[in-house]
């Protein structure tokens, strides 16, 4: 099945469809890390292995140009009209398309439909580079790129996860029978309860000694 779609006659911006899509995984040379999208924001400091985030859907109109299109959050890499590079929800804009250009070294520039000679780049620390660098900072602009098909059946949401039902915690109970509640009243009287030490008073023995009568006072706390 294949499905044509057109945001623009004028442009020619007509994409072509098929069941499945294509993922790229692009990794800058300058960061030596992958193009990702997070909370929100673009950078190159992106793993291999996270693909959630380092995958980009790759869309080919039939001029040859083509968007890239984040797998997860379905945003759309473009520039915006300061030349930086943003995320947007609608792609329809020549801003979101870009040109493959190939390196005298293998890698792969990534140019702008929307302005010639505008790239896409990153620094060493994975943030924007700044497009006009380009003539004396080309490394930031290398990109290698990792290429696969991503059938119908696979195209499952990064996001989703399976749920399970929340299962309230089970607490032990015993049965209340008459027994039960004795002991229960036995060991609340018996914890109330502490030895006071009360003298008497003196006492008199008959070989003339004197001792004390130490009586042990039980009773209820209050």
């Amino acid at each position: 099945m294949m499905l044509l779609i057109c945001y623009n006659i004028r442009f020619s911006e007509c994409l072509v469809e098929v069941e499945g899509e294509t993922h790229w995984q692009l990794h800058n040379q300058c960061s030596q890390g992958m193009l990702q999208t997070y909370m929100g924001h673009v950078n190159a400091r992106g793993k291999e292995e996270h693909a959630c985030l380092t995958e980009f859907r790759v869309q080919v109109n039939r001029e040859g140009a083509f968007q890239l299109q984040h797998a997860q959050s379905r945003r759309y890499l473009c520039f915006n009209r300061r030349s930086r590079i943003t995320l947007r929800l609608s792609g329809n804009t020549t801003r979101c398309f870009f040109h493959e250009r190939i390196s005298d070294n293998g890698y792969s520039f990534i140019e702008s439909a929307w302005k010639s000679g505008l790239f896409l780049g990153f620094n060493s620390r994975g943030r924007f580079q700044d497009p006009a660098t380009f003539a004396f900072r080309q490394k930031c602009f290398n990109w290698m790129k990792f290429e696969r098909y991503v059938s119908a059946d696979e195209k499952i949401p990064c996001d989703k996860r399976k749920h399970e039902p929340h299962q309230p915690k089970k607490i032990e109970t015993h049965p209340f029978n008459d027994r039960h509640l004795r002991q229960i009243m036995r060991e609340s009287v018996l914890s109330s309860l502490r030895p006071v030490a009360e003298p008497e008073g003196e006492n008199i023995n008959f070989d003339g000694s004197s001792k004390f009568i130490v009586k042990l006072t039980a009773y209820r706390s209050l």
